[in-house]
């Protein structure tokens, strides 16, 4: 009994033995000598560089699988098994383009492969490649890949005329970027409250597109403020400002505090803007 056991014992060792031997087996001598990736931003191309050694003496074909190489928007890894990138790809996102069944061809020494990355969210990914030949592994390895956010920031200036007995603020403002990634959708909530009575005098809202180390005006009019406020020390002027739509109108006892404040995601900026400025208000409390 007890044989029966070691023998069945043994045969089970060696089966796996084979297995693992044909799994790894005893073909090319290839490994994973390096892998870099610079911080890529979010719906950007970006690359990981792979350097393979191949110890043979001999050309050797071999194929890669790259696991978390490109995330969309739900957070859902495509599937880029045995990936190759053309240079010539003008989509990140086309099935056809990321998933070119082609083996690479290995010269002897070190060889360096490029594999084209990119993300529709923020994170850290892990991203694994695995090396295999006549689908036996040869070698794997993983590395981090950091995918930032966008760095909003939002600036408000104005420029000030006289229009009759009033005066008239052109409120200009920018959505700026300081980041790798670009950011769709920015939230943007224009609101104007009247200090004096402690009311909104105005709101509006509307979404914005920044991309990567760029900025956006607020304005949708060349040559348009993105706001208007008027400030009448007699009769308002009557004007309609048009194509503007953000106005609003007050008398010289009136003052504005003007707030614009940007979301996305969980990043949430704003400026203001007191109008009329400070001295102007004394001025006209007096």
């Amino acid at each position: 009994m007890k044989r029966d056991v070691l023998i069945t014992l043994s045969v089970a060792i060696l089966i796996l033995a084979l297995g693992l031997f044909w799994y790894y087996g005893t073909g090319a001598d290839v490994h994973i000598a390096d892998m870099t990736a610079p911080p890529v931003g979010v719906g950007s191309r970006g690359q990981l560089d792979i350097v393979l050694l191949n110890n043979g003496s001999e050309p050797v074909d071999v194929w890669l699988e790259v696991e978390n190489a490109f995330v969309d928007e739900n957070g859902e890894s495509y599937s880029t098994s045995r990936l190759i990138i053309s240079n010539e790809s003008e989509s990140l996102w086309s099935a056809e383009l990321v998933s070119l069944q082609k083996p690479v061809k290995l010269l002897p020494g070190n060889n360096t492969v490029s594999v084209m990355l990119g993300y529709k969210l923020p994170g850290e990914y892990e991203v694994e490649v695995k090396v295999s030949e006549d689908s036996r592994l040869l070698d794997k390895s993983a590395m981090v890949v950091e995918v930032p956010p966008p760095e909003l920031f939002l600036e408000l200036e104005y420029e000030k005329e006289r229009m009759g007995s009033s005066d008239v603020y052109g409120i200009y403002g920018y959505l700026i970027n300081h980041g790798l990634s670009s950011a769709r959708d920015v939230s943007t909530n224009l609101t104007v409250i009247n200090e004096r009575t402690g009311k909104t005098a105005f709101t509006s809202s509307r979404t914005y597109y920044v991309r990567d180390n760029d900025k956006s005006a607020l304005w949708a009019w060349s040559d348009y403020p993105y706001a208007i406020v008027e400030i009448a020390h007699g009769e308002p002027s009557g004007e309609s400002y048009m194509p503007v739509q953000n106005v609003v109108i007050g008398g010289s006892e009136d003052r504005f505090r003007i707030n614009v404040t940007s979301t996305w995601q969980d990043q949430v900026v704003s400026a203001e803007l007191l109008l009329p400025p400070g001295e102007e208000a004394g001025d006209a409390y007096d």
